[in-house]
């Protein structure tokens, strides 16, 4: 795993000879509310940081004292990264969203799902639940559901300069589901782990609905329950991440997303 870890992250470095001088410039021009800068990994690879060092700080910091302003720069900063991405990509590049799509979706549920499993925290016919209502939909959607997304618009990827001018680092071009609002989903279940404060379970829920209320309501739950497997699984169970908080509150605050009992 770690090997894909570096081969992942040297991808991110060739990408981000054209797309940091592209995001620059839409900045520049007023086209999109961030801008960028070169990076590199963090010495456990799992993070990026400017690769010269200068003021300011990471976004996750301003998370307990000004929440609904970082949830809406996550939000800003997703909705603008499409249009990176369909003015790098325009008509050079293709991708089969479709079987790319699906073939992640399952691999990762089957990857994260595991310590969840062997920790007694879920039943094998709940995922297969989950599994069959992302057959369903893709059956429905086809390449629709999916997109061209960063993947990882979170606290730790967006540093805030002093003079407040926010840099996304860490540049992708992945494909995953939930067309449309993927990297905002995956901004809210990041700080989930992150972020010491009471009564998440329905602070989050009502950033979803606040900022995601154009889209299906329970296709919005089941994207997130994916994105709930991934960090507790993962994040947490495999990776000993357990975050900042009473992980155990935060536990059962995962399993009810990941359950959909909302």
């Amino acid at each position: 795993m770690k090997n894909k870890q570096n081969e992942d992250n040297k991808k991110i470095l060739e990408l981000q000879k054209d797309l940091v001088p592209l995001i620059q410039e839409m900045y520049k021009n007023g086209e999109i509310c961030f801008s960028s800068m070169f990076s590199m990994a963090s010495e456990d690879g799992n993070f990026w940081k400017p690769a010269e060092n200068m003021p300011g700080k990471f976004l996750y910091t301003f998370f307990e004292e000004r929440p609904d302003w970082v949830v809406e720069m996550n939000k800003k900063i997703s909705d603008d990264y499409q249009k990176v991405i369909e003015k790098f990509l325009g008509e050079k590049f293709e991708k089969d969203l479709l079987a790319e799509g699906k073939d992640w979706i399952f691999e990762k549920l089957e990857l994260w799902i595991r310590p969840i499993i062997d920790a007694g925290l879920i039943k094998a016919e709940e995922i297969e639940k989950i599994k069959d209502d992302f057959r369903e939909i893709i059956s429905r959607k086809s390449e629709e559901f999916f997109g061209q997304f960063h993947g990882n618009v979170i606290g730790d990827h967006i540093f805030i300069g002093e003079d407040t001018t926010p840099y996304l680092l860490g540049m992708r071009i992945v494909p995953r589901p939930g067309r449309g609002y993927y990297d905002f989903l995956r901004s809210l279940d990041w700080m989930l782990l992150k972020a010491d404060k009471e009564n998440n379970f329905d602070r989050t829920a009502g950033w979803m609905q606040k900022y995601l209320g154009d889209y299906d309501w329970e296709e919005i739950k089941l994207v997130f329950a994916l994105r709930c497997v991934g960090i507790m699984g993962w994040d947490a169970l495999h990776r000993g991440d357990h975050g900042v908080g009473d992980f155990e509150q935060k536990k059962e605050m995962l399993l009810k997303f990941i359950r959909r009992e909302y």
